[in-house]
């Protein structure tokens, strides 16, 4: 706490009315550190003593402490700018805007170089495709769907096909296991040849 304030400090009301910014404002950022306390500070011997600042140095220090993308801070950074540039016009630069999808430039050269490059793309797909290296998705989700159902449909006969015989050797554990294991073992032989199919 400073007994007097420094040459040239003005008093919190006298900073909203050079910048315009509320006296709230300025004093929240005074307790958040943007205006550090070489440039501002409480001035007499009181608790409530008021807070004085430096207004040239405490408009900078507060403008480069904002983030320029946060809207909140663009607003105040903006009113900081037209302050501060009536006493540093060189100290304020003109902040870049942002563009999310900058248009690219290409010459003629460049233009006729990437439809040579497309080009010899679509060749290469197109001479996959007739090699059968290329196959298109709806082919293959058509036949693995068709494979899915065949497998489905071969696993879900098993219970009738064999019933009979489990309920013959009911008795017998193990041959009524065996008969059971023998018809999935079947089955899984079949996959084989589906998966076979497929890869051709």
């Amino acid at each position: 706490m400073k007994k007097r304030a420094p040459k040239g400090w003005v008093k919190i009301s006298d900073f909203e009315e050079l910048t315009g910014i509320s006296s709230k404002t300025i004093a929240a950022a005074i307790k958040r550190g943007h205006i550090p306390e070489q440039v501002a500070a409480r001035v007499g011997t009181a608790a409530t003593s008021p807070y004085y600042l430096d207004p040239h140095e405490a408009a900078k220090t507060w403008y480069c402490s904002m983030n320029a993308a946060h809207p909140t801070s663009r607003k105040i950074r903006l009113t900081l700018a037209g302050y501060i540039k009536t006493f540093d016009s060189a100290f304020i630069t003109p902040e870049q805007k942002h563009v999310e999808n900058p248009a690219i430039t290409l010459t003629y050269e460049d233009a006729q170089l990437q439809e040579k490059i497309a080009k010899a793309r679509l060749a290469e797909l197109e001479l996959a495709e007739k090699e059968g290296s290329l196959v298109e998705k709806a082919t293959i989700d058509a036949e693995l769907f068709a494979a899915a159902q065949e497998i489905r449909n071969a696993l879900l006969v098993i219970p009738d096909r064999i019933i009979d015989q489990v309920i013959a050797e009911a008795a017998n554990r193990n041959k009524a296991h065996g008969i059971i294991y023998n018809a999935i073992a079947d089955e899984l032989e079949k996959l084989a040849d589906i998966g076979a199919r497929l890869e051709k």
